[in-house]
């Protein structure tokens, strides 16, 4: 199943808006974040993401998988699985 095409594109976008001021966001396309050079979600920034979401689990789930698919096209060399988890699983 793949993504409609401008859904990854659209989260993308609205990133700055999530974690508006955080500088803990994701150099692209490496996605390793600008401030800590981890790769990204790292743990700053998934409790900035965690507080814009304001306990809206499903919500964070549906924009972070959006992220995944637009960093599957630039985090080529890395296993499906392993993008998955850094960006989805620890939405759960």
């Amino acid at each position: 199943m793949t993504a409609r095409p401008g859904r990854a594109a659209r989260a993308a976008a609205v990133l700055n808006e999530r974690v508006d001021g955080d500088a803990h966001q994701p150099a692209r396309p490496s996605w390793d974040c600008r401030a800590c050079e981890q790769p990204w979600p790292c743990a700053p920034a998934k409790v900035c993401l965690g507080e814009a979401y304001a306990g809206n689990r499903v919500g964070l789930g549906i924009y972070m998988a959006g992220l995944y698919d637009q960093a599957l096209t630039e985090l080529q060399l890395w296993p499906a699985g392993d993008v998955f988890a850094r960006f989805v699983a620890w939405t759960r």
